[in-house]
C-alpha cells in the first residue's frame, strides 16, 4: 500500500465521521428545542463537526497534490 491509498482510506473514514456528527448535530437540534440542557452537547458536537470537516479538507488538497502534481 502507497501513501495514497492511506491517505484515500483515510478519508473514508473521515468522511463517515462528518457524516455521523452531521446526524448527530440534526439530532441535538431537535432535542434542543424541547430542552435546554442539549445545548452543551450540541456545542462540542458542533465543534467536532468543523474539526472533521477541516481535516477532511486537508486530505483531499493533499490527495489532488500528490495525483496530480503541478
Amino acid at each position: 500500500m502507497n501513501g495514497i491509498d492511506l491517505l484515500r482510506r483515510k478519508l473514508n473514514v473521515v468522511k463517515k465521521q462528518k457524516e455521523l456528527l452531521i446526524l448527530e448535530e440534526a439530532k441535538l437540534v431537535r432535542m434542543a428545542r424541547q430542552r435546554e440542557d442539549v445545548a452543551r452537547k450540541l456545542e462540542r458536537v458542533r465543534k467536532e463537526k468543523f474539526r472533521v470537516l477541516a481535516e477532511e479538507a486537508k486530505l483531499i488538497r493533499v490527495i489532488k497534490q500528490n495525483v496530480n502534481p503541478a
